[in-house]
């Protein structure tokens, strides 16, 4: 006879598939995290559709216009030309074959300003725009027939001081990510082991990980409809803090798919091998 009872183990297997459960709700928003938000280039792929949004430039152009005359250099007799000039640059500013590697660039610049802890901002998520004016101020120098020299950092600072606290606590719990998969992965396990049927193991957990899957759905659902409707104004921090939430929705939903797809075959093997057993065990009583 086993040194563990039989109720033993029964009660040994149901805690471990429920800490597995638990360690997957927190292990999935972390992993997604660490690859998409506090790696660089997820971060860039994350953010690079805001490239086409047609609002989101239109108040990138506003924000930039207002600072890259003034730090063109642009002699005082043209300034006035030279503000006429940007005026019409920034609306085509998408059009310039540079821009979709610039916006990119503003992206890297933006994620290491913010992630490094020597740069990174207490008070706002900040966008650095240098490599955007280093474009206009290429088209305005062509314009005006001037060597304005290299672009300056240009800091827009976009969301509060609390959504830049979220900031840090999304960069803690992605460096859990590694210990909550392999500590998820080692529950289930135990639970295996410890089950005396495993097709109840498996069922269990299909189905813990399908409502992991609905909360995480119901989660991203309302932090995205509380993220759009934070996008009017028109200016920078406004259309960013609107559009933002929607990506990061967009780009996490396939992340609750699979969970909810892992369940699901979860659960359809918890019904075949019951199936298998009941068939044995028909077969042992027919035999006898």
């Amino acid at each position: 006879m086993s040194i563990l009872g039989k109720s033993m183990r029964t009660v040994l297997s149901a805690l471990s598939v429920l800490l597995a459960v638990v360690l997957t709700a927190a292990a999935v928003p972390s992993l997604w995290l660490e690859r998409n938000v506090v790696d660089e280039g997820g971060f860039v792929r994350l953010l690079s559709p805001l490239r086409s949004d047609t609002e989101f430039q239109s108040a990138l152009g506003s924000a930039l216009a207002s600072t890259v005359v003034s730090a063109s250099g642009t002699p005082g007799a043209a300034r006035g030309e030279a503000s006429r000039l940007t005026e019409g640059l920034v609306r085509g500013i998408t059009s310039d074959p540079g821009f979709p590697g610039a916006w990119d660039d503003t992206l890297r610049e933006s994620h290491r300003l913010n992630f490094s802890p020597d740069t990174a901002s207490t008070s706002a998520f900040t966008l650095q725009l240098r490599p955007l004016a280093g474009i206009l101020l290429k088209r305005l120098g062509a314009g005006l027939g001037l060597s304005l020299g290299d672009a300056p950092d240009i800091e827009v600072p976009v969301g509060t001081a609390q959504q830049r606290s979220w900031l840090t606590v999304m960069q803690s719990a992605a460096s859990l990510a590694v210990p909550l998969t392999l500590g998820a992965v080692l529950a289930f396990v135990l639970g295996l082991l410890f089950a005396r049927r495993r097709d109840v193991a498996f069922g269990w957990l299909g189905a813990g990980l399908l409502l992991v899957a609905a909360a995480l759905g119901a989660a991203v659902f309302l932090g995205s409809t509380l993220a759009g409707g934070q996008g009017g104004g028109g200016t920078v921090a406004s259309v960013f803090a609107g559009r933002v939430g929607p990506l990061f929705a967009d780009a996490f939903m396939p992340w609750v798919a699979a969970v909810a797809i892992l369940g699901a075959v979860c659960l359809g093997l918890s019904i075949a091998l019951g199936a298998r057993r009941r068939r044995a065990s028909r077969a042992g009583s027919m035999g006898a």
